[in-house]
């Protein structure tokens, strides 16, 4: 459990990647309402920054 909690900033940082690359597929599938997928990238990425200034 430590080692996930010594790497949770990485994990943060790959699922941001993730969702942004959920979102781009499914806009390139034709889905119109792909903002809920960036936003999540965005507070996944939030969440590592701020992690990696404590």
């Amino acid at each position: 459990m430590q080692v996930l909690f010594e790497n949770l900033e990485a994990l943060f940082f790959a699922l941001a990647f993730g969702s942004v690359v959920f979102g781009l597929l499914a806009r390139l599938l034709g889905v119109r309402r792909t903002w809920p997928f960036f936003l999540l990238a965005a507070l996944w990425l939030v969440l590592g920054l701020l992690l990696r200034l404590e």
